[in-house]
């Protein structure tokens, strides 16, 4: 395989990434977002959780199979990337850059800002804010629009560069 054929690859990831966010997306809109601690609840926040980790996966860097291609694609790709958010209305830009910062600092990683603990009176018992209360439906709404966006534009990408990077094509006139 050639260079092109890898970043294909990776947008085909990306593809594969944000369908998956947008059913997550879908499926959280059937449900109440329910009480904390109830089935309902829990399986919010489980597709919540889902949905933010597929679309972290579209803007963070992943290994080819031939890791002396990890370079070349991996900053195609990340130019891909930032033209695609660029091209977002600001609303859709801010949007996109909070469910980065909720992967990076309380889905994917524990970081202390996440929970802010508080120890009152010198007690060790901290208290603190819950990291994973997912977004309303509002919220997830303009999810589906942000993600349908991307689906667009890395199906775009993906034809234009299968073009270049294969012979054979899928669908003939």
């Amino acid at each position: 395989m050639n260079q092109s054929q890898y970043y294909h690859d990776r947008i085909t990831m990306a593809l594969d990434d944000l369908l998956r966010c947008r059913r997550y997306c879908e499926m959280m809109l059937k449900l109440p977002i329910g009480k904390a601690f109830t089935n309902e609840r829990t399986i919010y926040e489980s597709l919540f959780v889902s949905f933010v980790v597929s679309y972290g996966r579209v803007f963070t860097t992943s290994n080819t199979v031939d890791r002396s291609f990890k370079e070349s694609v991996s900053n195609d790709f990340g130019q891909f990337r930032q033209t695609m958010i660029k091209k977002q209305d600001t609303v859709l830009e801010k949007f996109h850059k909070r469910i980065i910062e909720k992967r990076d600092t309380s889905i994917a990683h524990s970081d202390g800002k996440s929970r802010n603990y508080q120890h009152y009176g010198d007690s060790p018992l901290p208290c603190g804010s819950n990291p994973f209360y997912p977004y309303e439906h509002t919220e997830i709404e303009q999810a589906i629009k942000l993600v349908n966006n991307l689906i667009s534009m890395v199906g775009d990408e993906q034809i234009r560069v299968g073009k270049v990077a294969f012979s054979k094509t899928i669908f003939s006139n």
